[in-house]
Formats: structure tokens, sequence, C-alpha cells
């Protein structure tokens, strides 16, 4: 068994070395991610960990702490649920990784929760604690961009032709304007899909994420669309070594009906086609069946995705106790108000 030197406190500049030497590693694999959210979400924590093994290779597991009770932990693999899992700067055995997900098995951490990285490969991932897969779509950048393009879907080809037609343009977000204009389109989006007013992101997240943009253009973009001189949604994407992911993306009714989205995804791939990176990712779909089939039409892969969960054995009775108590308190603290009869 190879010896194996753990790094619990994981100094900025090794992560960066990794995340820039791992082929397979994304964007989501990066210092920037982690900061990205600890600084939107004061209640985050990074817990990252990093190794070094016999044969000079470093990995280093992507951590944060979302969650505290007492003294167990919720970790996750990386923020938002997005691609996570060790990344590598040389050849990594099963047995090694597993060595270094077993760190993060202890009694302490109430759950640990990741979602494999499709790129990244199988000794890489530890399956123990699988539970499900997701299904990510990946266009290959691997030819020049109008053979890829002629092997989209006839329908999307159509689409694509049809919204150039109907005026729909895409450009780089400029601004803050360019970014509320954004959200305005989010937030319709979230009332088209039937959700309340709550659901989804706040205007000071996404306004975080222009404060990241304004500084590291070249890792993360907001793709907008613009209709009559008018942004009306787009696209954020993220930028890392040979991959880019689309993260977050919506537009109006009116630009839907447009063909605005496949505008921004043509548009975003070719670009990302002209710039040398070999892989377009569509991300996942939570599994809904129409934004899956949106997706293969563009002839992308379907990566089956491992989703992986630890539940600490200790942790789970008393956390289980600790909720029937606060049941049991909220149902006496109820039963002691006085009660109201209503007649009809």
């Amino acid at each position: 068994m190879n010896d194996m030197r753990l790094i619990r406190s994981v100094d900025p500049q090794l992560w960066w070395e990794v995340a820039r030497a791992c082929p397979y590693a994304t964007f989501f694999h990066t210092p920037r991610w982690s900061e990205i959210a600890c600084q939107a979400i004061e209640s985050v924590r990074d817990r990252t960990i990093a190794a070094i093994f016999s044969n000079g290779t470093r990995a280093v597991l992507p951590l944060l702490e979302i969650r505290r009770a007492g003294p167990f932990s919720a970790l996750i693999s990386t923020f938002e649920g997005c691609y996570g899992g060790i990344i590598a700067d040389g050849p990594l055995s099963q047995g090694d990784a597993a060595r270094l997900y077993r760190q993060v098995y202890r009694w302490n951490v109430s759950n640990f929760y990741y979602l494999a990285n499709p790129l990244a490969p199988p000794e890489t991932i530890d399956r123990a604690h699988y539970f499900a897969d997701e299904v990510s779509h990946i266009l290959h950048l691997n030819a020049d961009f109008e053979e890829i393009f002629n092997r989209f879907d006839k329908s999307t080809r159509a689409h694509y032709r049809r919204g150039l037609r109907e005026g729909v343009r895409i450009r780089r977000a400029m601004s803050e304007t360019d970014y509320k204009a954004y959200y305005r389109a989010y937030r319709e989006a979230v009332k088209r899909w039937g959700q309340d007013s709550n659901y989804g992101y706040s205007w000071e997240f996404l306004n975080h994420v222009f404060s990241f943009e304004r500084r590291y253009s070249d890792e993360l973009t907001l793709w907008v669309v613009e209709l009559d001189g008018n942004v009306v949604g787009g696209t954020l994407a993220f930028y890392w070594n040979q991959h880019v992911t689309v993260w977050h993306g919506t537009v109006t009714d009116a630009a839907l009906k447009r063909r605005a989205m496949v505008v921004l995804d043509v548009e975003i791939a070719r670009d990302a086609a002209a710039r040398g990176f070999r892989y377009y990712d569509f991300n996942t779909s939570a599994g809904i069946e129409g934004v899956m089939n949106y997706k293969r039409n563009f002839a992308t892969t379907d990566y089956a995705v491992a989703r992986c969960r630890y539940r600490s054995p200790i942790a789970r009775p008393l956390l289980a106790l600790k909720d029937s108590l606060h049941r049991r308190l909220r149902s006496q603290e109820s039963s002691a108000q006085p009660q109201l009869e209503w007649h009809t």
C-alpha cells in the first residue's frame, strides 16, 4: 500500500497547481468556486483536504461545510451540488482514491454528498456510497464547428436560423445593468415554472457572481440575449482547462418564442470551439425528459454520473432523536395555546 500524506489545511497554491494540471478538472473543482460560495453565504466553510502519495501524485478533494449541528457537520463536494470528487495531477489508483475519501467518512460528519465528475477516470470515484445516477450531456468540440453544427438535429439547426432571422443577438454581459436585466428575465421564468417568489437565486447572489466576473472574466462569463436592443435573458458559463459548463440560463417568454436559447447554446459553443476548448457541457437536467431531449438534439454524448452520499451511522439516530424532540416540543407549545372553534 502506498504511503499517503494527508493535508487538512490546503494551501491555495497547491490547489491551483493541481486544478491546472488535472486534465479532467472543471471550474467547480477550483478554489474559485469555493471562494464564491464562502463569500456569498456566511455559514459556508471551506473544508477541502488533499494528499500526496508516494509516487508524487498530489490529489485534492474540494469540500464545503454547509451545515453544522453540535459536533456534526454536513459536507458537500462541490457548491450547489455541482461536479465534485477528487482531482489529481498524476495517476491515482482506485485504492488511493478510496483512502482519501475515507478521511471524510468520519463519525462527526453527518452527511457527505457529491455528484461525480463525468470526465474523471472511474478509479477517482469511490462508489462505496453510491445511490443513483444523474445524466450529463456533453458536446465534443472535436472538429470544425460547421461540421459539428451539421451533426445537430434538423429542428435545432432550423430553430437557430429562425432565431437569427427574428433578431436574436448574443453578446457578453458588460455591466451590472446587463446582470439586472438577466435577473428580471430569470424571475419571469420562475413565475412561468409555477414557483413562488422565494424560489431560486437572489439578486444579491447574482450580483456577487458579477463581482467575480469583473475580476476573472476568463473563468466565468454571462452571455446575454438581446431582442430589439433589450437584454431578455442569458446563460452563465464557466471555463476551465478544456471544459466549458453552462450553469445557469433563462430567457423571457418572448425570447423563447424566437428560439433564443438555441441561438445562445450554438453561439457559446462556437466561441468555445474557436478558443480551443474540447467539451461544451450542457450539465445535468434533473431527469426532466423535455430538457434532456433538447440537449440531445445538439448531438451530445450522455454520461452517467454517479451520485454518492455518506451518512454517519452515529449521527443518524442522534439527529433523528433531536428532530423528534423538536416536534414534541412544538406539539406541546401548540396544545398550550387556546383552541378556537369555528362554526358554520
